[in-house]
């Protein structure tokens, strides 16, 4: 059988606090059913009682961004309705290195015999933290006279386009202008066979470029109706290597994406490369 070897030769770590700029709804399981209760519930701290983001939320997030960019099929069945992209050969794990590369190939889970057997000898590369919300914003919101703790309630209705009949609902969000960080995203150096640190390295361009596309488009649920617009500010990356006694190299830090997007791409992919030759 042939050897597969992986060397973790560092992590690259990106910090940074996530402004709401409209209501965010990231739903919780409902506590149970009452009368006038809340339709869809946000999830909660279950010590603290404050809404966060599931890192798992936002990972997943910034995945579907970055298929749907490089045009990834969808070959991936997670159940009846979903379906993501995971690569089914070793020339379409090349042409979406972009995607399997940063968020892993996904484990062998889901209905059985939906995807051709495929594998690659490095783990998922990126790590997504839980973020809960920052101190000022926790007290500001805990202040706040409102129907829940932290939260808003929003209204809708679905109107019938015939007897103009409206069917209401009680929308649970985080209000806009509350802050969660600092979110941590880490991105292990996973060397694997027939692979080089620097190259590897250079991959963490790619989730830089899917927080850009994430504040173009939104986080959560029901985006396409206002909510989950977000901005990243205060975004610090730094880098360490395995095996040595220095503290985080500072690669970069900005007080916005945007401040980040003038920093050169080839600057930083230098940087990433430089610290891991």
């Amino acid at each position: 059988m042939p050897e597969h070897i992986v060397t973790l030769h560092g992590r690259i770590f990106l910090r940074a606090e996530i402004e709401l700029l409209t209501g965010l709804h990231i739903g919780g399981a409902a506590g149970g059913l009452e009368i006038g209760g809340v339709d869809k519930p946000v999830i909660r701290n279950a010590r603290t009682n404050q809404p966060y983001i599931p890192g798992s939320s936002l990972k997943g997030k910034l995945r579907s961004l970055t298929e749907k960019v490089h045009g990834a099929s969808q070959t991936f069945k997670i159940n009846k309705d979903v379906f993501v992209h995971a690569p089914e050969s070793e020339s379409e794990y090349t042409q979406y290195r972009a995607i399997a590369g940063v968020f892993g190939t996904l484990p062998q889970w889901g209905p059985p015999g939906n995807r051709k057997a495929f594998t690659i000898p490095t783990p998922t590369r990126l790590t997504v933290r839980d973020v809960q919300l920052t101190k000022d914003s926790a007290e500001e919101l805990g202040k706040m006279r409102a129907d829940l703790p932290f939260t808003e309630i929003k209204w809708e209705a679905a109107i019938d386009r015939v007897t103009s009949a409206a069917a209401p609902r009680q929308i649970e969000r985080v209000p806009a202008g509350a802050v969660f960080g600092p979110a941590e995203l880490i991105f292990s150096v996973y060397v694997g066979d027939g692979e080089l640190p620097a190259e590897v390295a250079s991959l963490f361009t790619h989730v830089v470029e899917a927080l850009g596309h994430l504040e173009d488009d939104y986080l959560g649920g029901m985006g396409s109706r206002g909510n989950g617009q977000v901005r990243l500010r205060g975004i610090d990356i730094t880098a360490k290597r395995v095996g040595t006694r220095e503290n985080e190299k500072i690669l970069a830090f900005a007080e916005n994406l945007a401040d980040l997007e003038t920093i050169d791409r080839t600057a930083l992919n230098g940087w990433l490369t430089d610290s891991f030759k």
